[in-house]
């Protein structure tokens, strides 16, 4: 019976990563030893448990038509991303890419993105707060922009000073 129960933890364990949670909480997003510059913007490489989720969720259309992503948030809290693909239906490497964020909570905002390999990128540029918008998901609203080096799932985290986090999963062609 013990045993039965720790290899199922262990089971459970090991998916987490493939999910896209490993790395969730307020730390996740702050300041990253060994950043580099690059022209896709800082980028820092981390070992194998910084991987993405092994799939990417589909983007959904927003009442404007846009794609948009729902993120997961801690309790009480939520997490949105819409999309802007430059050329096409979908969010593409090697071309600098709108995304505009909504997220509750309070405090300033932070974002980050790791994709395939464990690259970790930061937003080329933003986050830039919005005043207004037609968009209507909760919480406040940033604009950034994004030149993603390589195709693939990419894990975006955010967080904001005042504790909120969120995760979501975005597929880069």
């Amino acid at each position: 019976m013990v045993r039965r129960l720790l290899v199922t933890l262990a089971l459970l364990a090991s998916a987490v990563p493939l999910l896209g949670c490993a790395e969730d909480g307020p730390d996740a997003i702050g300041p990253t030893a060994g950043a580099l510059s690059s022209p896709t913007g800082p980028v820092t490489t981390t070992g194998p448990a910084a991987e993405p989720a092994a799939s990417c969720a589909a983007a959904s259309r927003s009442a404007d038509g846009l794609p948009e992503v729902q993120g997961v948030a801690d309790t009480g809290n939520s997490f949105w991303g819409l999309l802007f693909p430059r050329g096409g239906p979908s969010l593409r490497s090697g071309v600098e890419e709108k995304i505009v964020w909504r997220m509750t909570g309070s405090g300033t905002f932070s974002i980050r993105a790791t994709g395939p390999g464990g690259t970790t990128i930061e937003p080329v540029w933003g986050p830039i707060g919005h005043g207004g918008s037609s968009w209507t998901r909760p919480g406040d609203e940033w604009g950034t922009g994004w030149n993603f080096p390589v195709a693939g799932c990419w894990t975006v985290r955010a967080s904001r000073s005042g504790g909120a986090t969120g995760v979501l999963t975005l597929k880069i062609s």
